[in-house]
């Protein structure tokens, strides 16, 4: 109540300065007719925790890999690798294998590791993070390459009573692609090197 007295005394104050009235009152010490200023605390921010991917919704296809072109080529890849996850957390293999050709070993062990996985009760699937992703094209329209860099934090696996085990510490590792448009993109082999000394 008092400080609403106070905030009222500093209004009518206020009021009386601007209209130009003058009063007959005695003229007072400032030092005592202005109310006390209370120092109000600026409240702390805490940090906005980056969003948590959802692994089991299917990544979005980037509009790039629509044309056969070096940027298409990088964007698919790039697809490709955030595919990853999803496989290992879903058991869903359908995207993945469509665009794995019968000659990449490592599409084929990755798409069946991951039905194996979700057959036995269990989950996978941590998100990935690409830091750089470049194509290029071998033969116009038709031949490409592409090279990623990839970390992939500690993987975790959840077992069907939801207890979770680390199967991987994680990394910075190359990705080399091997690819060919037909209509769509086509990832005929994928090579893997672990980055030293990050």
């Amino acid at each position: 109540m008092q400080m609403r007295a106070q905030v009222a005394v500093v209004v009518v104050a206020v009021a009386l300065a601007t209209s130009g009235c003058a009063t007959d009152a005695e003229p007072t010490d400032d030092a005592t007719s202005k109310p006390p200023v209370t120092a109000t605390p600026t409240p702390t921010l805490s940090p906005t925790p980056s969003p948590t991917v959802d692994v089991t919704v299917p990544p979005v296809r980037p509009e790039a890999m629509a044309t056969p072109s070096a940027d298409g080529a990088a964007a698919a890849a790039s697809y490709f690798i955030s595919l990853y996850a999803y496989i290992y957390a879903t058991g869903d293999t359908s995207t993945w294998r469509q665009m794995s050709a019968a000659t990449c070993a490592f599409c084929l062990d990755a798409a069946a590791d991951a039905e194996a996985i979700a057959a036995s009760g269990r989950r996978g699937g941590t998100p990935v993070e690409i830091t750089s992703a470049e194509g290029i094209e071998l033969k116009p329209g038709e031949w490409f390459t592409a090279g990623l860099r990839v970390i992939q934090p500690p993987t975790i696996e959840v077992d069907a009573s939801g207890n979770e085990t680390q199967t991987s510490d994680g990394g910075t590792y190359d990705f080399d692609f091997a690819m060919t448009w037909s209509g769509d993109w086509i990832v005929d082999s994928v090579g893997i090197e672990p980055v030293t000394g990050e």
